[in-house]
């Protein structure tokens, strides 16, 4: 038995999960928590106790141990092809708080950041709090690539910085080095910055590769601050532990301007955390990846079996975007509905109050999978009752 075939202990989930199974009444399955339904590595789960039993609560060092940052320096080098140094790392409590930091750092009012849409909406709550102007700049959700005449279409004067999240959320598209390229020459030729979240960017499937902007050449990497945490990949959320990567030392000091060090100390406990799972659980992660692309295809194909729905094949993240349109509700009123009728819990697209994930992403519903595949077979069988039941206005 692999070490994702069960998942963690109902008792432990109603205990430890309040923002996913404890979030529910008891039958619902919660599929809109973007984290692993898994305990974490054993390695990770050591080097926490150890921190926290030694007795010893003192200050830690002002934007990260020297320690973990050469562990995360040594990481992105070898992973993600951006040369760096510990000094070129800031610890975070997670990519949030870094979008935040970046977005205070970097723009104010009268600035303009270019959003696409659909994606999360961190990126446009993080714009909103800097008091510059968000602009959209739509995804093609059918073609899933980036249209060059459309970036350049939106960007004017007063473009500040662009926001880019690969892989994706919620399309699952990894972006190819020609899309990248065409984001890093016109930041280079308009002068403005890139917020580069790669959150997602060791979740990527067989036939797809992940390269990092920042990596391209030494222009783009001067105007690229890249922010990764521990959640998706190591299953770490509640330890709210990431990083921001700026090559470019104004950058870095810009950063660290919007947020002083006497306020600006992530806990002892986290950061041994992630310390640990980058050097010495990547064969958890490797194993986790094995375990998402077999749920992926599962959920995938089945899915797309029911009719009126239309979903593609995400080549990064565990996120499904189905499109659900021709049901004829909303995405809200479909949510509503599975959670009623399926007894599922999903996260529409968009929101009449509460934008999820921009208005492009009106008619779809975002479902993660990164549970056992006992949880995913057993959503999908009374998604599609639910479905069968509502009827396609297509079919």
């Amino acid at each position: 038995m692999g070490l994702f075939d069960e998942a963690v202990p109902p008792y432990l989930l109603e205990k430890y999960a309040p923002a996913k199974w404890a979030a529910v009444k008891e039958g619902i399955i919660p599929l809109f928590a973007a984290d692993p339904d898994f305990i974490a590595a054993p390695e990770i789960r050591e080097a926490a106790t150890i921190a926290s039993t030694a007795g010893v609560y003192s200050y830690g060092e002002s934007y990260g141990a020297r320690s973990f940052r050469e562990v995360i320096a040594e990481v992105v080098n070898t992973r993600k092809g951006i040369a760096c140094n510990e000094e070129d790392v800031m610890v975070t409590s997670g990519v949030a708080q870094s979008m935040m930091l970046v977005a205070q750092s970097l723009c104010g009012p009268g600035d303009e950041a270019i959003i696409f849409d659909p994606v999360d909406f961190l990126f446009g709550a993080s714009i909103d709090a800097s008091g510059a102007k968000r602009v959209l700049c739509g995804i093609n959700k059918e073609e899933r690539s980036l249209d060059p005449e459309a970036l350049k279409n939106v960007i004017t004067p007063k473009t500040k910085l662009l926001c880019l999240c690969n892989p994706h959320n919620p399309l699952g598209i990894v972006f190819t080095k020609q899309e990248l390229r065409t984001i890093a020459d016109l930041a280079t030729d308009h002068h403005f910055f890139v917020m580069n979240d790669e959150i997602w960017s060791d979740i990527i499937y067989s036939g797809h590769r992940h390269v990092s902007i920042h990596s391209l050449n030494p222009e783009i990497a001067d105007r690229t601050i890249t922010l990764q945490g521990f959640s998706k990949t190591f299953g770490l959320a509640g330890l709210h532990v990431g990083y921001a990567v700026a090559t470019n030392r104004e950058l870095m000091k810009a950063l660290k301007k919007s947020s002083p060090s006497y306020f600006f100390v992530l806990n002892n406990i986290s950061q041994a955390a992630g310390e640990a799972a980058y050097k010495k659980c990547w064969y958890w992660a490797q194993e986790f990846l094995h375990h998402l692309e077999d749920v992926r295809n599962y959920a995938h194909k089945t899915i797309n079996d029911i009719p009126g729905v239309k979903c593609p094949m995400p080549e990064g993240t565990y996120v499904l975007f189905p499109d659900i349109s021709s049901f004829g509700l909303t995405s809200e009123e479909m949510t509503a509905y599975l959670r009623r009728e399926a007894k599922v819990g999903v996260v529409p697209g968009h929101g009449a109050k509460f934008s999820y994930f921009g208005p492009a992403a009106e008619g779809n519903i975002r479902i993660i999978f990164s549970t056992t595949k006992a949880n995913i077979a057993e959503a999908m069988v009374r998604i599609e009752a639910a479905l069968r039941k509502l009827g396609s206005k297509n079919h």
